[in-house]
C-alpha cells in the first residue's frame, strides 16, 4: 500500500490540451519522463494498492467487467465517493499505473481519425458522467461502489447482476435510483437474483421499472421492512 496520488491542475490541463502531440505515448510509449519532473505526485491522505491494477484484463465481455470492477474496488478501497469525482486522480491512474490496461482496453483497433477523441473520453474524467461511465479506471470503481451498496456482503453477486446488460447498469449506476432510494434498489436486485425471466428480457425489465415507478410514487418505501419491499417489487413484476 502507498499513498494515492493525483496530478496538479496544470498537468491535467496540459495533457488534455495536447492529446494529439502525445499519440505515440498513448499507443506504445509512456509518460514516465513527464511524471518524473512535473506536478504528478501530489499525495492524498489515503492509501491504495495500485499494484493490483496490473491484474486488469482488457477483454470486453461481462465477466471481465465484473472481475476488473472487483480489482479496482480492492485497489482503491479507501477512496470515497466525493474524492472519486476528482478528475486529477483518474488522470494520474490512466496515464501511469493504469496505462497498460487503459491502452489495451480502449485504444486497440481504433481508427486514427477517432483516436484523439477516444483518448479524451477514456483517459480523462472532467465531467460527472465521464467519470462514472467512460473513464477507463473510474467506471470500474463506480461499478464496485454501487454493487457494495446493493449487496454489502457480496458485491461480486451484485456486479454479476447489474453488469449483465447495459440497461441494468444504466438503472443502477447511471441513474439516481440507488442513492435516492437504496432500499428499493436493493429490493430490485433481490428480485433479479431470483427471477430469471426478468433478468432475461430487456423489454420485460423496462416495463417492470415503469410499473414500479408508477406504483411506488408517493410511497415511503424507505420506512418499509425488507419483506414488505420484496412483496411490493414482486407485485410490480406480476403487474407489468
Amino acid at each position: 500500500m502507498s499513498k494515492l496520488m493525483y496530478v496538479g491542475q496544470q498537468t491535467a490541463d496540459f495533457l488534455a490540451d495536447n492529446v494529439e502531440e502525445h499519440l505515440e505515448r498513448y499507443l506504445e510509449g509512456s509518460f514516465e519522463d513527464l511524471e518524473a519532473t512535473g506536478d504528478w505526485r501530489i499525495p492524498l491522505s489515503i492509501s491504495a494498492d495500485l499494484g493490483l491494477l496490473s491484474e486488469l484484463i482488457s477483454d470486453r465481455g461481462h465477466e471481465a467487467e465484473v472481475d476488473n470492477s472487483l480489482i479496482v474496488g480492492r485497489a482503491l478501497s479507501q477512496l470515497t465517493p466525493s474524492l472519486a469525482r476528482e478528475n486529477r486522480i483518474w488522470v494520474r491512474l490512466s496515464h501511469i499505473e493504469g496505462l497498460a490496461y487503459s491502452r489495451a482496453r480502449w485504444l486497440s483497433n481504433i481508427a486514427e481519425s477517432k483516436l484523439a477523441a477516444t483518448i479524451r473520453t477514456h483517459f480523462f474524467a472532467s465531467t460527472w458522467t465521464g467519470c462514472r461511465d467512460d473513464h477507463a479506471i473510474a467506471r470500474l470503481w463506480w461499478n464496485h461502489q454501487i454493487a457494495s451498496m446493493l449487496i454489502p456482503d457480496d458485491p461480486a453477486a451484485a456486479l454479476k447482476l447489474i453488469l449483465s446488460r447495459a440497461d441494468l447498469r444504466a438503472n443502477f449506476v447511471e441513474r439516481p435510483t440507488v442513492g435516492a432510494r437504496l432500499p428499493l434498489a436493493q429490493g430490485i436486485v433481490r428480485e433479479l437474483a431470483k427471477n430469471e425471466a426478468l433478468r432475461a428480457s430487456q423489454e420485460r425489465f423496462r416495463t417492470f421499472i415503469k410499473t414500479l415507478n408508477a406504483q411506488g410514487a408517493g410511497k415511503y418505501l424507505e420506512t418499509w421492512r425488507e419483506e414488505e419491499i420484496d412483496a411490493f417489487v414482486s407485485g410490480c413484476d406480476r403487474a407489468a
